[in-house]
Order: C-alpha cells, then sequence, then structure tokens
C-alpha cells in the first residue's frame, strides 16, 4: 500500500490528521499520492490517477523523494522518508469515535451546507479555485499552472494604418483606372477614322440643312482665301436632298475620301464622295469649285495664262483634284513646257483613278492625247508614246476617225523604234477606217517606206 502525504495546496504545510483545511493557512488539503504526486481529496481510498492505495491510518507519510512544495521551507516538509514502526494491533487500534475505514467519498454538497466542495476528477482543475495554484507534472515534479493563453492584439495605430493604406490603394486605383478609360476613349474619339467621320457628317447635316456659314467655317485656310461665303453660296443649288452609309473609302497620311449615298428629290440615290484633309489638328474641306469655274471660263476665252495661273491656285487649295491638274497639264502644253506637261498630265491621270472630279471620259482621252504627243514629238520618248496610244484605243465608243489618228501616230512610233511589221499593221488597220484624203496619202506613204505594196 502506497503512503500518501496530506499536504496544503496552498502553503505546502503537512497535517497529520485528514483535516480539509490546513491549520496554518486555512487552505485546502489535499491527499498527494506517494506513486505519481497527483492531488486527490481527503475522502479517496486510491489515487485517481494511477490507481494505487493511498490510505495509511496512524502513519505520517512524507512526500515523495526529491518532490518539494513551492514556497515552503524545508523545514516544513522534510525530505527523507519516515521510518515504519511495529505496531500492536490492539495499541493501535483507532479510537472508538473513528471508524475503522475512512468512509467512501460523499457527493459534492449542497450550496449553504458550510462544507467545502470535492476536489475536480483527476486530469481536470478547477476553473477558479486552483487556476494559478501549483499541479504536479508527471514524475512527482511540482509546476505553477500558466495562465490561459491570451490573444495578442496589435496597437491601435496599426488598424488605422491598414485602413489608411487600403483607402489609399483603393482611391490611386481608381483614380488611375479613371485615367486609363478617358485616355482611351480620347484616343478613340481622336483616331483619324473616327474624327474625319464625325466632321464629314456635321457638314453633310450644314448642307443639307443649308446652313452655309456652318459648312464654310469647315474649309481649309486656303479654300476661305481663294473663295468667300457669296461664291460658296452661289455654287451650290437648291434641292432637296438627304444622305446615309457614310464610310471611308479611301485614305492616305493628311487625306481622306468619304463616299456616301446621295438620294435627290425626285432622282434615284446615287453614290457620291468627299474630300476631307487634314490641317493644324484638324479635318477640313479643300473646296476649289468657284476656283475651278473661273479656270474653265478663262481656257474657254483662249486665256491660258490666266487659265494657267488659276489652275494653280486651284492645285494648291486642292492639290488631289484632277481636274486642277488637268488644266495646268493643258496650260503647261499650250505653253511648250514639255517637262510640266508630263508632270502635271501624269499627275491628272493618276488622281483620277483614285479621286472624284468632274472630268469626263473624252477629258481623260484628250489628256491621254496630250501626253502621247508630248512624248513622240517633245520628249523623243516614243516607247512611252505607245502606252498612251494602247490607252486611248481602249477607251470604250471610240470614233472611226479617233482610231484613224491614233494609229497613224502608232505607226509612225514604230517606224521610229524600228519595228517595221507592228508599223505596217497599224497602217494597213488604218487604212481601213480613215476616210479623208490625206490620211488615205500619209498611209501610202507609211508603205513606201516599208516596202511594201500599196493597197
Amino acid at each position: 500500500m502506497s503512503q500518501a502525504a496530506i499536504l496544503c495546496t496552498a502553503c505546502g504545510a503537512a497535517s497529520e490528521t485528514p483535516l480539509s483545511q490546513c491549520a496554518k493557512c486555512g487552505g485546502k488539503n489535499a491527499r498527494v499520492c506517494a506513486g505519481c504526486g497527483f492531488q486527490n481529496s481527503l475522502a479517496k481510498n486510491y489515487c485517481d490517477k494511477c490507481g494505487n492505495p493511498i490510505v495509511e491510518i496512524g502513519a505520517v507519510i512524507a512526500p515523495p523523494p526529491g518532490t518539494a512544495v513551492p514556497g515552503a521551507s524545508k523545514s516544513e516538509i522534510p525530505a527523507t522518508v519516515v521510518k515504519h514502526i511495529a505496531r500492536d494491533p490492539k495499541k493501535d487500534a483507532p479510537p472508538a469515535d473513528l471508524p475503522a475505514t475512512l468512509p467512501p467519498a460523499k457527493k459534492a454538497l449542497q450550496p449553504g451546507a458550510g462544507q467545502d466542495p470535492p476536489l475536480p476528477a483527476a486530469g481536470r482543475q478547477s476553473p477558479d479555485r486552483f487556476a494559478a495554484q501549483p499541479v504536479p507534472e508527471p514524475g512527482g515534479s511540482w509546476s505553477a499552472s500558466a495562465p490561459p493563453p491570451t490573444e495578442s492584439r496589435p496597437p491601435r495605430w496599426i488598424g488605422t494604418l491598414r485602413r489608411t493604406l487600403t483607402l489609399t490603394f483603393a482611391f490611386v486605383l481608381t483614380s488611375v483606372t479613371a485615367s486609363l478609360v478617358t485616355v482611351w476613349y480620347w484616343n478613340e474619339q481622336n483616331k483619324p477614322e473616327n474624327a474625319v467621320q464625325r466632321d464629314a457628317a456635321r457638314y453633310l447635316e450644314a448642307l443639307k440643312s443649308r446652313d452655309y456659314p456652318a459648312a464654310y467655317a469647315q474649309f481649309s485656310d486656303a479654300a476661305r482665301k481663294h473663295s468667300t461665303l457669296d461664291e460658296f453660296v452661289a455654287s451650290r443649288d437648291t434641292s432637296t436632298w438627304t444622305w446615309s452609309n457614310l464610310r471611308i473609302e479611301h485614305s492616305e497620311p493628311g487625306a481622306m475620301l468619304l463616299t456616301y449615298q446621295l438620294k435627290i428629290e425626285g432622282a434615284e440615290p446615287r453614290t457620291d464622295r468627299v474630300l476631307f484633309v487634314e490641317e493644324n489638328k484638324r479635318w477640313v474641306r479643300p473646296y476649289s469649285w468657284p476656283l475651278m469655274r473661273k479656270v474653265e471660263e478663262a481656257f474657254d476665252q483662249n486665256n491660258a495664262d490666266m487659265g494657267l495661273v488659276l489652275a494653280q491656285a486651284a492645285a494648291t487649295v486642292n492639290p488631289r483634284d484632277p481636274m486642277a491638274r488637268g488644266y495646268l497639264c493643258e496650260a503647261a502644253y499650250y505653253r511648250k513646257s514639255p517637262a510640266d506637261t508630263e508632270t502635271q498630265c501624269l499627275t491628272a491621270i493618276q488622281l483620277a483613278r483614285v479621286y472624284p472630279s468632274n472630268l469626263s471620259l473624252k477629258s481623260l482621252y484628250h489628256l491621254h492625247a496630250i501626253l502621247a504627243d508630248t512624248y513622240k514629238n517633245k520628249l523623243n520618248k516614243p516607247d512611252l508614246a505607245l502606252d498612251q496610244f494602247a490607252q486611248m484605243l481602249a477607251f470604250p465608243n471610240i470614233s472611226p476617225a479617233d482610231q484613224c489618228e491614233i494609229l497613224l501616230a502608232r505607226s509612225e512610233a514604230y517606224m521610229t523604234l524600228s519595228r517595221p511589221g507592228e508599223a505596217l499593221s497599224d497602217a494597213n488597220r488604218a487604212g481601213a477606217l480613215c476616210i479623208r484624203p490625206q490620211d488615205l496619202a500619209y498611209i501610202d506613204e507609211i508603205r513606201l517606206k516599208l516596202n511594201a505594196p500599196l493597197q
């Protein structure tokens, strides 16, 4: 049977009698198991932890060797084991007022009974009385129970800083997003293809509603310089019309040609075009019709010099106008300037393939004729003249008289290039088309030069 010591759980003082309270400090006594050091209630006969018997009436049991109660002096709890003394069963019998054995453990008393509540069960601590009291560790050593861990809270300024940083980050993110959206929207609105369509639509609406000052305000600087508002109004008619399906047909750096469906009252819809050019980061109209009317009047009056001046002004307003370049080509031809004639005629023909104008097929044919004659007779480039003759013959509805002249001129170019077979072929074709006596006589001369029989 294991010995047990009755010790105070508060001061560690030993008690020889199983009293519930310490005689020294009034603390609660417990029966400490000598085997494992567990604190048991005084009513226990067996240790709640290890199960060994712990009751031995009449003997003072010392604590296990090597154990010490914190805060207690060595004189209060001797470290040596008390020797067992031989007992006489009769002499050592318990007094009559004490039972031979301890009564079994009673249930916890009801409140107000005047007795202390029983000790907590093995392996648990009382939540109030033993929360900060020393408890035995496994192996019999004593240690003070640590208070329950508490959650570490950061200082208040850290929370404030976190909220400030979160709000700052949200503000910066919102600002950056708004800036990016604004930049994207501005870029989209100011893309050339978007800006020019917006300006062209405004211009067409102004014309449709006859708001001519608003349309005139969209002219380029050169257009307003050479044409007044009154001249612009005079160039317009009074027909009622509408427009739709505006889109970009051709674009190049600094210029965009737009096409739309024009519906004039009483007529079938047709495709029309309008040109805008970039000037001072704006899209404006290089309107030159009033000038072109003056150019036509000058050439109709055989005033080539005035026609040339006005045509140059019109080409300054709209360098992409094929008609203005055509007049420059004709003026240079009359002024016998073959280099300028070649430049202006080629430019007019190339522009007419892209940009709209009032150049008719007959006018284009006339430009090819001027260019062919310049290559053949002025610049001594008969090989280039051959290409112009071929393009002239490809025009639709060419009269037999025109074909006669083209074939005779091309036959001469072939002879200059020492290509007699092709020269004779064109002369023979011309013989079937020409009707004037001088043309037929010239065909015979060509055959004689080529040593070909006369027909």
